[in-house]
């Protein structure tokens, strides 16, 4: 991923802030949801399954729709 970003710097030449074309904003918000996608896999990874029917009974119970 090539980045094209413009600086702004206040009169000192210190940078202060990064204007980003959209597309690479994009690109960079989707590149860091990937890594937080990644961590919170790695987290619940041993975590024990539920079946999506009981996922479905449980919110029927839950919403007092017995079946």
């Amino acid at each position: 991923m090539t980045m094209h970003p413009q600086f702004v710097v206040d009169k000192k030449g210190n940078k202060k802030s990064v204007l980003l074309p959209y597309k690479d904003y994009k690109e960079l918000i989707e590149l860091a949801q990937d890594v937080i996608d990644a961590k919170l896999i790695d987290e619940v990874r041993n975590e024990p399954t539920v079946s999506w029917e009981d996922v479905k009974k449980r919110e029927d119970r839950r919403r007092g729709l017995k079946k």
